[in-house]
């Protein structure tokens, strides 16, 4: 064990307990390397490089190749069995090509401005398009040239950030949606390169055939001519649609992937399927390559000392048991995809909040684990699809009742909290608490819930606002709110604790006295905005402030020690051992 020395204390690495998978898309390619057809997945790795793995249909054995750069991929495009294009995010927009016969990279493009690639396609012309983000843009790689050329924004209304998904199905043409200010629906003409608008708006294109174009939006279809691009009577085109899933003995399904010889995979979480038919109940498989450590979401501590965290991306928890070093990882604890945002126990039960589905969930650690059924991790009551990310995570109130603070869904401002009742597990929700900000931080002493908004917000740019702290009754609701000055974004770091409730605010930790219903004077200042805030069983305020922790006095605000930190950090839980807290995928200990 390392022991790190720092101004007045020490820390030391617990572990990386924190493993897991996060698939983001997958094709299949008959591999010149040895002949044989692989099931081919791109994994991102939050806070690490992602790989591609290949698995081999008929054996099951697997082998992981990591990619040149950046964390994973959503962009992945088998390119006639000889190479595989690889599109990344969330950092550098990166495009990669692998030859699959030498497994060797070509050097790595940048597309510059970008960050994200989404999903890729095979245009009629022989090349890969995507889509990306922040930029909206449409970009065509040519794989036997190895350029990379951005053909345009997809829509001029400058707020619109994402183009996605892209469709190449359509000889002549890439098919693409985008939004999120506005949403939209476009055809790209190759061979002139221009735009144009097709469909309804907030649709997606489902398929495409030599007779129709299938968009849909939800469980609604539109179908249309795919020549003219105008609307065609439905009547009967349903029924000729191609798109396959494999259906789990409770009904529900999973997209089936076909393989060469009839067969279909497909992948759920952290597991694959291959079944002979269509009829045949799936049977989950684990990955056959080692789970990479990953970045720490979220932490917090059970009664009986373990720290329990979730992943930064992909939608799983884990246990670390600090007495002997050892850890267990989940599978993903709900349908939807994303993370876990709030984790807190209630009479040894893990309550949960995540993102993207706006999913309530409920995990009893001593039941067995059966998410498929929806049995246990439990999914209780959503609050999307009017919210989605639960920003401020989730406090346990003085009501005993497990509050969350929300973001709006992808192209809207706006915000809510919920309250899920540990006994009942009934979910209620109160939108908007104040218009048009999502809830950023939440925090919660034996008086009220108290919470900061902002103008963030998902799929759209931050919106300048007169940002708020409320105070909340858990019987009367808001009862108190202050509007910070022009220019000031609050953001996660919020703790109440010895009568206080301490709220990060630029480069300030402002001090609010809930017995007066006022902030006091004077702040403290700090060097870099704090992201993230522990009240400690010691009577102290862990204040992550950049690369640093200070521990403050939580009845006097008084700066007892001041200690440099590895990185910054956003998730951290106090423990009877001492705080633990986490930069990038490595758990730390605090101690002295």
């Amino acid at each position: 064990m390392t022991v790190f020395e720092t101004k007045s204390q020490g820390y030391v690495e617990a572990g990386t307990p924190c493993r897991n998978f996060n698939i983001l898309a997958s094709t299949v390619v008959n591999d010149p390397k040895d002949g044989r057809e692989k099931l081919v997945l791109s994994n991102f790795a939050a806070g690490q490089t992602g790989n591609l793995i290949f698995i081999d249909t008929l054996t099951g054995e697997g082998e992981s190749v990591e990619l040149p750069g950046d964390e994973g991929a959503w962009g992945l495009v088998n390119w006639k069995d000889e190479k595989l294009v690889v599109g990344t995010c969330p950092k550098f927009a990166y495009l990669h090509c692998l030859d699959l016969k030498t497994r060797e990279w070509a050097d790595s493009i940048k597309s510059e401005g970008e960050k994200y690639f989404w999903d890729m396609t095979l245009g009629s012309d022989g090349k890969i398009y995507g889509g990306t983000w922040p930029g909206c843009s449409l970009v065509c790689y040519d794989p036997e040239q190895h350029t990379l050329t951005n053909v345009g924004r997809a829509s001029d209304n400058l707020k619109n950030q994402y183009s996605r998904p892209v469709n190449g199905k359509l000889p002549g043409y890439i098919l693409l949606a985008g939004g999120y200010d506005v949403p939209f629906l476009k055809a790209f003409h190759i061979e002139s390169g221009t735009f144009h608008d097709f469909g309804t708006p907030g649709f997606v294109v489902k398929e495409v055939q030599d007779t129709f174009i299938c968009t849909s939006k939800g469980e609604e279809l539109e179908f249309y001519d795919p020549q003219t691009f105008e609307r065609l009577d439905a009547s009967g085109l349903e029924e000729k649609l191609t798109h396959k899933q494999l259906t789990f003995p409770n009904g529900k399904k999973i997209r089936a992937i076909p393989l060469a010889d009839g067969r279909f995979a497909s992948i759920r979480g952290q597991d694959y399927v291959i079944v002979d038919d269509l009829d045949q109940a799936p049977e989950l498989k684990r990955i056959p390559v080692p789970a990479p450590a990953t970045r720490i979401h979220t932490i917090t501590a059970d009664a009986e000392g373990n720290i329990w965290g979730s992943c930064g991306f992909g939608q799983t928890i884990f246990r670390f048991n600090p007495a002997d070093g050892t850890y267990w990882n989940s599978s993903s604890v709900c349908d939807h995809g994303g993370e876990v945002y709030g984790m807190r126990f209630v009479e040894g039960r893990l309550f949960l909040s995540a993102y993207v589905g706006g999913d309530h969930i409920v995990y009893d650690p001593s039941q067995p684990w059966d998410q498929v059924n929806n049995v246990n991790p439990k999914t209780l009551q959503s609050v999307s699809p009017e919210y989605v990310r639960p920003e401020g995570c989730t406090v346990i109130g003085p009501d005993g009742g497990l509050w969350t603070g929300w973001s709006a869904q992808y192209g809207t401002y706006g915000g809510a909290l919920s309250r899920i009742d540990p006994v009942t597990h009934a979910v209620d929700v109160w939108k908007h608490p104040i218009e048009g900000q999502q809830v950023a931080g939440v925090s919660a002493d034996e008086r009220y819930v108290y919470f900061t908004t902002n103008g963030g917000a998902s799929g759209l740019p931050y919106q300048e606002v007169l940002c708020h702290f409320g105070v909340w009754d858990c019987e009367k609701g808001l009862i108190h709110s202050v509007q910070f000055e022009a220019g000031v974004r609050p953001g996660n770091a919020i703790a109440a604790g010895g009568g206080r409730v301490y709220v990060n605010v630029g480069k300030e930790i402002r001090i609010y006295n809930p017995e007066l219903l006022a902030f006091e004077q004077p702040t403290i200042q700090v060097e870099e905005p704090c992201s993230w805030f522990v009240a400690t069983s010691k009577g102290e305020l862990a204040a992550f402030s950049g690369k640093r922790l200070l521990l403050l006095d939580l009845f006097t605000g008084e700066l007892k020690r001041e200690i440099e930190l590895p990185g910054p950090v956003r998730a951290a839980a106090d423990h009877p051992d001492g705080l633990y807290f986490a930069v990038g995928t490595v758990l730390y200990k605090l101690i002295g």
